[in-house]
């Protein structure tokens, strides 16, 4: 069990007691744990490659592109979001960077 999983499952535990932890919402929360990770990943691609790039187009113009890894962080983003609402995670902008 990674670190953030294991954050994941106490503040579960603290908000839900540890009794309502099913066989489902231990798999909800491996896979927003890795969800997470994929997301850091992500972000360190960004910050590091910034969230845009400059292409030529086919008749020589200048074109700005979103990086394919900016837009899958946003849709990474999204359901990310999803899963800590189908647990039932009460979250504050602290506990998302505690993860």
């Amino acid at each position: 069990m990674s670190e953030i999983e294991q954050k994941l499952r106490s503040d579960y535990e603290q908000q839900h007691g540890s009794e309502g932890i099913t066989y489902r919402v231990e798999q909800l929360i491996a896979t927003l744990a890795s969800i997470i990770d994929d997301e850091r990943r992500l972000e360190q691609v960004v910050k590091t490659e910034g969230a845009s790039y400059s292409t030529r187009g086919d008749k020589g113009q200048q074109v700005v592109k979103a990086r394919p890894e900016s837009v899958e962080l946003l849709k990474l983003r999204q359901i990310k979001l999803a899963y800590i609402k189908q647990l039932g995670l009460g979250v504050s902008k602290a506990d998302i960077e505690s993860w």
